[in-house]
């Protein structure tokens, strides 16, 4: 796996984790250490102390003979399977937790047998998830039930697009990781079926997924279209290729991303590397999602890789080309976005929500910033961060270039600026913003000057709580209120409105400037 792309994995994990908590804290353990607080016979472990210890030699001979249910209790809410776990015979192994279930090395079902996955029985908030290994099936004929619904098990792109195009709201998993080199180049979308359904990763890897496209009009990526009320979770893609050239027209001529073209549903837990260009005219680039509309969301996942489109009519995000009426949430990109018109580190046009999100890499376009190309109006960005430079031809910020009709809390960018027109730390442009506990601190280079150390342009906006760092931005002035201060001012103790439940300070973290406490830089 590419470092940058284990290192945004890592970073997405890190949220994650940061938000649901200490999530072992009390815990049935599935290892290789001793029995502890836990008895099990044929058919059901049951925890009976305070820490609860299977050792997974012991569930392995219980399962040859039957089937096996792991419970929660005694004060434990969570099931963490935390060793190997394998066998081949035609029995189900049941988790069931109280909240969550945390799978922490490699669960695989050799024979017919079955798996059930049971959350938040009793309790709420919980959830489960694969942070690396995953849950293999060798027999496409076993059974997989999560939270009382049954999936269909297929073992490659073929198998699941047949499957979808025949029940465009059923419940697929995958049974395994995939090399897609042997599908060789697809010309679109492997899945064209609009998917209503729920498509379960289970942690497995899609690799050497190519696409490349000669007509307009096509929604690009693993699936064309995810629609309101489908779900995808749980995958990773790793080298994906994404292209698309040909004759330009007046509609969209591409949209395209590594996992969906068009998403009006829900993506969770997916994590992508590779490439995304389109080099005709009006085009929507995303990491993961061309374009995610109304309804549309993408949590908890990640995007490490090349993204570029046309100069004119090209909008590039790490996550997203465009967001509209979505929701993005504790994401992670890191990206080298060459070219674009509107052009974002995660959201390339933006009319949605940003919360609990970062970006890293570089960007250069018309109109760039490290976190937002350019606000549609009625966008959120919440306690995200960007440390992103900035290239950009007629404006640009550090976490964006026009943030009109944005509101913007509790986020700052530390990336560089350059390039000429509007170009500030934060924000180039902005009509009508509304800004609190906001800071910026990366240099700003403008072959005309038209800058400012928080926002170059301001009209109409209120800024709370903001600040630039005028040692390493090189900025003297502001023109949106804000207040500007020295390097050894900024590290030396939060600043004036900042809240210090959200923000912390700490000389070994983010260069000693302030960090989100639930929202780490990495």
């Amino acid at each position: 796996m590419p470092k940058s792309l284990m290192k945004t994995l890592i970073a997405a994990a890190a949220i994650a984790c940061l938000l649901a908590g200490s999530a072992h804290a009390a815990t049935v353990t599935i290892s290789n250490f001793a029995m502890k607080d836990e008895n099990c016979t044929p058919g059901i472990c049951t925890p009976t102390g305070p820490n609860p210890n299977i050792r997974v030699y012991e569930l392995r001979k219980l399962l040859a003979h039957s089937d096996m249910k792991i419970v929660t209790g005694q004060g434990a809410t969570d099931i963490f399977v935390g060793a190997v776990l394998t066998w081949a015979s035609r029995h189900r192994l049941t988790l069931d937790a109280n909240q969550s279930i945390h799978i922490g090395a490699p669960i695989v079902v050799k024979g017919r047998g079955g798996i059930t996955l049971v959350t938040n029985d009793g309790g709420s908030g919980g959830d489960y998830d694969f942070y690396g290994p995953t849950l293999t099936f060798w027999d496409t004929t076993s059974s997989l039930i999560i939270n009382g619904q049954s999936f269909t098990l297929v073992k490659d792109i073929t198998s699941l697009a047949s499957g979808i195009a025949a029940n465009p709201a059923g419940n697929f998993a995958l049974a395994n990781s995939y090399d897609a080199s042997v599908d060789g180049t697809y010309a679109n979308a492997p899945v064209q079926t609009t998917f209503q359904g729920a498509f379960e990763g289970l942690g497995a890897i899609i690799q050497n997924l190519t696409i490349a496209s000669t007509k307009q009009g096509r929604k690009l990526g693993l699936f064309s279209t995810l629609d309101s009320g489908g779900t995808i979770r749980d995958i990773n893609l790793i080298n994906v290729t994404v292209s698309g050239s040909g004759t330009a027209c007046r509609c969209w001529d591409e949209i395209a991303g590594t996992l969906v073209g068009i998403n009006y549903g829900t993506i969770s837990r997916a994590q992508a590397g590779g490439s995304v260009s389109e080099g005709l005219g009006r085009s929507l680039v995303g990491g993961l999602s061309g374009a995610t509309f109304a309804g549309g969301t993408i949590a908890r996942s990640s995007f490490s890789g090349n993204l570029s489109a046309a100069a004119r009519g090209g909008y590039v995000g790490g996550i997203a080309g465009k967001l509209y009426g979505g929701t993005i949430l504790q994401s992670v990109a890191t990206v080298d976005i060459g070219n674009g018109y509107l052009v974002g580190g995660l959201v390339g046009e933006f009319g949605g929500t940003i919360m609990l999100s970062q970006a890293h890499g570089t960007v250069t376009g018309a109109a760039a910033g490290g976190l937002v190309g350019e606000g549609d109006g009625g966008g959120t960005i919440a306690q995200s961060f960007a440390s992103v430079d900035v290239t950009t031809r007629d404006m640009g910020g550090g976490l964006i270039a026009d943030l009109s009709g944005t509101t913007i809390t509790q986020s700052y960018a530390t990336g560089s600026v350059k390039g000429k027109g509007f170009l500030a730390g934060l924000a180039g442009y902005e009509l009508g913003i509304a800004a609190s506990e906001v800071y910026a601190t990366g240099l700003v280079t403008d072959k005309v000057q038209e800058t400012g150390g928080l926002i170059a342009y301001c009209q109409g906006g209120a800024v709370t709580a903001g600040y630039w760092d005028i040692t390493t931005t090189k900025q003297n002035a502001d023109t949106c209120g804000a207040t500007g201060l020295t390097d050894a001012q900024l590290k030396s103790a939060l600043p004036a409105g900042f809240d210090p439940n959200v923000w912390g300070q700490n000389a070994s973290i983010n260069n000693g400037w302030p960090y989100l406490l639930v929202n780490p830089p990495q």
